[in-house]
């Protein structure tokens, strides 16, 4: 149940709370996001509107107040970024009450909506402070009334290559069955270890009655979306509802009219009723209810001084209303669906790909001395890199019908994700793919790792830092131009003449990024200690809303090469 919020002191400190600090939140809905949002007001894009609206401390001096003259309760919140030292919240925090860091994007701190729980409402108590400390009674984690709406507005980031905002069931009453699991226990394809996969609420509870999913509902609202519907969006004002309710999403509009909003710059998240494999629900309060949570991606800043300035201030305010009766009876929005992929077909470098992974293979085994079982094998199969969504099937609505945890999959990119790999006897890998911002398949690509014992990821490099970095096979390959290479090592030295005048090629995995199998004092899976998973995300198809379709790409190589005697010494 919850409770009205009705005197004017309260009032006031409401203000002020709105007035501070809130969140910006991503947006996945049936259909394409644009037109989702269209349909939504009736309107196509309100030409001529300002490219901001009004003041954001304006508009929430005022809303709060308008909306609850009308009936509505309404509760502030706020933003929380995550993290901008993501190794040390994740051992700290997240990890020791998840057993989950979720391999989060490096090159895209989120920042996370956190709301102020109704009474009554379910709030499992193992993701309070999950994330960093929040204030007495607020949650990251939030259930939805079918008559509530989360309301986040404000100043999105300075001019950058992606924006994203985005919602997720992130549990669900339920039990993963034997089969499901030894479905991808056995596998090979498979990149993520078990225990990440499949996990019960709280963790390591097997007799648990509720599991992680962490599933995309539908599509993002993110930069190209906003920008087709009202202009640049970088650095201006917009204004998102997240609710299951027309009616619902009607109402908050009409609110946000008064205060003088553009219809243009407003983008609803319709909180679908159902996927393709079932209801979406039970919403409400309570242990059998499902829960969400919020978050928004910003990444690769013009300038990192003001993109830093921009997560430190973070402008932007969160307002969770719950609809009165009298707005009209609750009014669900259809099933679930995703937008059709783009892609410009890489399918024409096949043969380069096999060219140049033989350069690798003979320059490291000739100049750098070392050893590769991988060089020698007949079949790529064994050293392809997978795609999850597409490659691997592992979307929303797949992990919600099998209590799987998706561990936030995106409509925005193809992400390509390795199995855990070994780092303490020497070995050396080379990571070899077409690098997507080349082959006008990827706005920005990122390369990261992460730690297998935590699902940390700790570094990332950049389109920016992979380009000509298989220059220096031309003469072994064709078109090098639009591949990378890239290697990882405990000791990038072995490679000094191989990399020549470009060592950035080479990242060195310290014990702090990625802790030694024998170190019993850090966090982690101790079976996991001393190995590492490579990710690669390509975001965005240029002129596209949503990344490539994998189906047209080439799929990532990571060859494993060893020291021999003569190179250990």
């Amino acid at each position: 149940m919850t409770r009205a919020i009705s005197s004017s002191r309260y009032r006031l400190a409401t203000a002020i709370l709105l007035t501070g600090v809130g969140l910006a939140l991503a947006l996945p809905t049936q259909g394409s996001a644009a037109t989702r949002s269209r349909q939504a007001t009736g309107r196509p894009g309100a030409a001529g509107a300002r490219a901001s609206g009004p003041p954001r401390a304006l508009v929430t001096r005022t809303l709060t107040d308008y909306l609850r003259r009308r009936g509505f309760q309404t509760t502030p919140g706020y933003p929380l970024l995550y993290s901008s030292d993501p190794l040390k919240t994740c051992r700290k925090y997240t990890f020791p009450a998840l057993k989950n860091c979720f391999g989060a994007n490096p090159a895209a701190p989120y920042v996370l909506a956190v709301v102020k729980s109704w009474p009554g409402e379910y709030v499992e108590p193992s993701t309070v402070n999950a994330f960093g400390p929040l204030r007495h009674g607020y949650s990251v984690s939030y259930q939805l009334d079918p008559r509530e709406a989360i309301v986040i507005y404000g100043r999105m980031p300075p001019p950058g290559r992606y924006i994203g905002l985005q919602t997720y069931e992130w549990g669900q009453p339920g039990h993963w069955t034997a089969r499901n699991y030894l479905r991808w226990a056995h596998d090979p394809r498979r990149p993520w270890p078990m225990r990440y996969m499949f996990s019960t609420w709280p963790p390591a509870d097997h007799t648990a009655d509720r599991v992680w999913t962490f599933s995309a509902l539908g599509d993002i609202v993110n930069n190209v979306v906003m920008q087709r519907q009202s202009g640049y969006p970088f650095g201006k004002n917009r204004y998102f509802i997240i609710t299951p309710s027309a009616s619902t999403d009607h109402a908050v509009r009409r609110a946000l009219h008064a205060q003088g909003v553009p219809d243009n710059l407003i983008f609803t998240e319709q909180i679908p009723s159902r996927d393709a494999h079932g209801a979406i629900g039970p919403l409400g309060m309570g242990r059998k209810a499902i829960d969400f949570v919020t978050s928004l991606r910003y990444a690769v800043p013009a300038s990192p001084v003001a993109g830093q300035a921009w997560r430190s201030a973070l402008p932007l305010t969160v307002l969770r209303v719950r609809a009165p009766a009298s707005t009209g009876p609750v009014r669900r929005y259809g099933p679930l669906r995703y937008e059709p992929h783009a892609v410009h077909s890489e399918k024409y470098l096949a043969s380069s790909l096999r060219q140049l992974t033989r350069a690798v293979c003979l320059r490291l085994t000739t100049v750098a001395h070392l050893h590769s079982t991988s060089c020698a094998r007949a079949t790529q199969d064994s050293y392809v890199i997978p795609e999850l969504y597409d490659g691997l099937g592992w979307r929303g609505p797949y992990c919600r019908a099998i209590d799987m945890n998706c561990n936030g999959d995106n409509n925005d990119a193809a992400i390509f994700w390795g199995k855990p790999l070994p780092l303490d006897s020497g070995q050396v890998y080379a990571v070899i793919s077409t690098l997507a911002t080349q082959t006008r398949n990827a706005t920005y690509v990122g390369l990261s790792i992460s730690d297998a014992s935590t699902f940390a990821s700790p570094s990332n490099v950049l389109d920016t830092g992979l380009k000509h970095s298989a220059d220096s096979y031309a003469s072994m390959a064709g078109s090098t131009g639009k591949f990378f290479v890239h290697y990882y090592a405990r000791d990038c030295s072995v490679l000094s003449a191989v990399l020549g005048d470009r060592p950035q090629d080479c990242t060195t995995i310290t014990d702090q990024m990625v802790p030694r199998r024998i170190d019993t004092s850090a966090v982690g899976y101790p079976a996991l200690k001393g190995m590492f998973m490579v990710a690669l995300r390509d975001y965005i198809v240029p002129g596209t809303e949503r990344g490539a379709n994998p189906a047209g790409l080439l799929s990532p190589r990571i060859l494993t090469f060893t020291r021999t005697f003569a190179t250990r010494k």
